[in-house]
């Protein structure tokens, strides 16, 4: 299997992280003339909040209680905040800067700038607690068979269950996904996370979705951490047949769910081998959690493959460090024959926060290729 070596990416997150914390306090001292004993006590209560978050994980992992979670909630929180932080100090620094090279007078008030960044605080929370809209979108694909014309699959991705609040903001998107009243319903990962235990009533809150065909998931990387066994155990109590490396036939249309692909470091010819294995003729659907070798599945095939695992980066600017790392980023995709859609996600991880990259439930209508 391929090797991914993610503790060098690791380390620079853990520094970058803590670089946003010393930048953010060296802004404030600046641009507030704090005294030496008050620039003192800010680094100190920043570089203390610089591991509030950290902490506040390894807690929810190791000792989740409902008593904790506004603790919890806080801790996730905190690091959507300096990152949004970080950033309008940032803007502020940079067009200091080009005010002075263009020799304009004036600077950016600091109060201006905490004004602004309060704004998108709040803009940013609203995006990440409100329900996420479904998505209607429509996709051609040569050689439809006559049965699956208009045949509609909603996709949920991402919802990251971990609270109670959690639940119920799923509860409100199966009122949504009927209300679109889809022939199959796919979950292409990351459904779960440490903090619900799976004793709750799921099978009845997942019963609740009017699916003609069922639902069907594979499982994100957040499974994995939270145990395959186990998350699929939760899958089991939710409702949902789930496919790990697996296939299934639907009548007129073929499904095949990946394990999480650079969780399980699965290489190239590996992900080649599964897809011959399961060759078919009908129309074959794909759940791939992460948005990876779609080049390859386009030039073994033609295919609907369907992604997430990226949150169109949740919260800007997040976005471009995702798209390093993800050339398939977000939005569909065309490669030869094939069609490939990676959705921004239902929920969200880490801060209950979205800006500029609202979450979505896909509802994709097949459609014939245009004559």
């Amino acid at each position: 299997m391929k090797q991914h070596h993610f503790l060098p990416v690791f380390l620079a997150l853990i520094a970058s992280y803590l670089g946003l914390h010393f930048y953010a306090a060296r802004w404030l001292v600046k641009s507030f003339s704090l005294s030496p004993s008050a620039a003192a006590w800010l680094r100190t209560a920043l570089l203390l909040a610089a591991f509030f978050s950290p902490f506040t994980m390894y807690l929810k992992r190791q000792w989740d209680s409902p008593a904790l979670e506004p603790l919890y909630t806080a801790g996730y929180a905190w690091m959507g905040i300096i990152l949004l932080a970080a950033f309008f100090f940032a803007c502020s620094d940079l067009a200091s800067v080009l005010l002075r090279r263009a020799q304009a007078a004036g600077t950016i008030p600091p109060a201006a700038v905490l004004t602004a960044l309060l704004f998108t605080l709040a803009w940013a929370f609203y995006g990440g607690l409100k329900a996420p809209a479904v998505k209607e979108i429509t996709v051609r694909l040569k050689g439809l068979p006559p049965g699956l014309e208009g045949y509609k699959i909603a996709q949920i991705s991402d919802m990251h269950i971990d609270s109670a609040w959690k639940l119920r903001e799923f509860a409100a998107l199966v009122d949504e996904i009927n209300a679109a009243s889809p022939d199959l319903v796919l979950i292409t990962g990351d459904l779960i996370d440490p903090g619900i235990t799976c004793q709750e009533n799921l099978a009845a809150l997942t019963a609740r979705l009017k699916s003609r065909q069922g639902v069907f998931g594979s499982p994100g990387n957040h499974e994995y951490y939270y145990g395959l066994e186990k998350a699929m155990g939760c899958y089991k109590a939710f409702g949902i047949t789930t496919l790990v490396n697996e296939a299934a036939d639907l009548k007129d249309l073929r499904l095949i769910g990946f394990g999480d692909i650079h969780t399980e470091n699965l290489s190239g010819p590996e992900v080649r081998s599964l897809l011959e294995k399961y060759r078919s003729d009908k129309l074959t659907v794909i759940m791939s959690h992460q948005p990876v070798y779609y080049d390859l599945m386009a030039g073994t095939g033609n295919y609907l493959v369907l992604s997430g695992h990226t949150h169109r980066g949740q919260i800007f600017p997040f976005h471009i460090f995702t798209k390093l790392f993800y050339r398939y980023f977000y939005g569909l995709y065309r490669i030869k024959d094939s069609v490939f859609y990676v959705t921004s996600g239902a929920g969200t991880w880490g801060p209950p926060m979205r800006w500029l990259a609202p979450a979505e439930v896909p509802v994709i209508t097949l459609l014939g290729a245009e004559k």
